[in-house]
Parts: structure tokens; C-alpha cells; sequence
């Protein structure tokens, strides 16, 4: 009697934390943690898949790049947590009905959106992908008279005056592309704003041609980023379309009626 006194007493199932075995002995283990058992666990489909990710990431970047993304798989895997432990403390109480429970949980999800937005803006590389691609359309520090460059620029861009970018890249593609012709380069890229002689993507990729010559340091770093930032993107997109469509879920019926 005594010991089934102390084992009712000691036992909280509701934390599933057991300070006493049935018998009423002190467990070896005196806070054996027993995971909260759960039919199917939140996100559990999209893990694989965010794995895939992060093995890609180790794949073809640097280490040190790589961990970043292995980093956002570990904040989305905490997000994860804190939503379900939230989810199984709104299921253990006895207090709420079915509607207070749907949205709390609703509440919960919610929290995990905004909670993975600010993570989305914290990891991104995009700012520094920006710094990067800025640095590239920088003039180097010794490259002969700028004057005399400016002339020789723009006499280019006055020979190509009224050609389309596909007349421009029919005769020139392969030399710019492979970066062979830096004057050429420097005449399209150095064009004033309004008398852009190529598409702003092609621009971009001509920027990344003349840098690989003139900063192939930060050409390799920029490259880096955008692989990064790319598999960074990815994932929190994959996890914020699985919260929507659960928050979804906790909507009133004619609330959703009328979005769908």
C-alpha cells in the first residue's frame, strides 16, 4: 500500500518524466525522459528531403559553406520541436475543448511561420551575394590611362551602335563568354545607364566572365554563396509550404470555403 501510495504520488505521466518504477523502487535513471508517442511526427515527410539538401551542400561546396546549410537544417529541426512539444501540451490539456484546441494549435503554426521567416532572413546569403556582384563592376587600381581607355570603350560601343544583343552575340559570343576579349567586355559592361548595349542578364554573366580574370577570389566566393543560398532557399521554402497547408487545417471550414 505504502509503495503504490508513493508511486501515484511521484508518477507524472502528463511531462512523461517517471521518478519511481511500478514497484515502487527508485529507478537507476531517477528523470527517464520517454518521448511523447506521437502517430506521425511533424514534417516527418519533408526530413528526407532536407537531407538531400544538406548531402548536395557537402557535395560540391567548401566544408565551411556546407556547415551553413547543415545549419538551417538544425534550426528548421528545433522549429520543428518546439511546434510539436507545443502541439502535445495543447493534447494534454483536459481543459480545451476541439475549437480552443484547433487554434492554439493554429497559433502554434503561426509562431513556427514567423519564427522561420526571421531564420530565412538571418541564414540568407543574399546581401552578401549583392556586396559580391557590386564588387565585380569595380574599375581594378592600375590598368593604364583611364582616359585613354574611356576613348578606346566608347569608339567599340560607336562601332556597335544599332546592333541587337543577337547580332552582338552572333559575332562575339565565344570571345566574350570565354573571356578572351577584355575590351570588348569592358565597352558593353562600362556602358552609361540608358545605353545598355546587352540584356541585364547577360550583364551578369558578362561580370562574372571579366571578374574571373581581374578577382577570380571573389568570383570563387560569390559562386559559393549562390550554391548556398540556393539549397538555403530551397529548404525553407519545402518547410513553409508544409506549415501553410497545416495551419490550413486549424482554419474554421468557412473560412477556408472562401479562400479556396
Amino acid at each position: 500500500m505504502h509503495n503504490t501510495l508513493l508511486f501515484n504520488i511521484f508518477t507524472y505521466n502528463a511531462d512523461n518524466i517517471v521518478k519511481f518504477q511500478k514497484n515502487g523502487s527508485v529507478s537507476n535513471n531517477l528523470y527517464h525522459y520517454k518521448p511523447a508517442k506521437i502517430k506521425r511526427k511533424m514534417l516527418d515527410d519533408l526530413i528526407p528531403q532536407l537531407r538531400l539538401q544538406v548531402a548536395k551542400a557537402h557535395k560540391i561546396l567548401p566544408e565551411d559553406v556546407a556547415a551553413s546549410v547543415e545549419k538551417v537544417y538544425n534550426d528548421i529541426l528545433l522549429m520543428r520541436n518546439f511546434a510539436m512539444n507545443e502541439f502535445q501540451r495543447i493534447q494534454d490539456d483536459a481543459n480545451l475543448g476541439e475549437n480552443d484546441c484547433n487554434i492554439a494549435r493554429r497559433q502554434i503554426l503561426e509562431k513556427a511561420i514567423t519564427k522561420l521567416e526571421i531564420l530565412k532572413s538571418k541564414r540568407s546569403a543574399s546581401d552578401l551575394i549583392n556586396k559580391l556582384e557590386a564588387r565585380l563592376s569595380e574599375e581594378p587600381g592600375e590598368r593604364g590611362d583611364r582616359l585613354l581607355k574611356f576613348l578606346k570603350e566608347r569608339e567599340i560601343r560607336d562601332r556597335l551602335a544599332g546592333m541587337t544583343e543577337s547580332q552582338i552575340l552572333s559575332h562575339f559570343e565565344k570571345s566574350l563568354m570565354d573571356g578572351s576579349n577584355q575590351a570588348l567586355l569592358d565597352a558593353i559592361l562600362n556602358a552609361p545607364p540608358g545605353f545598355e548595349m546587352l540584356s541585364t542578364e547577360m550583364q551578369k554573366k558578362l561580370k562574372r566572365v571579366s571578374g574571373k580574370h581581374l578577382y577570380p577570389e571573389i568570383v570563387a566566393q560569390l559562386e559559393a554563396m549562390q550554391e548556398m543560398n540556393t539549397f538555403i532557399v530551397k529548404m525553407f521554402t519545402i518547410v513553409r509550404a508544409e506549415l501553410d497547408n497545416l495551419r490550413r487545417k486549424y482554419l474554421p471550414i468557412h473560412i477556408v470555403k472562401k479562400s479556396a
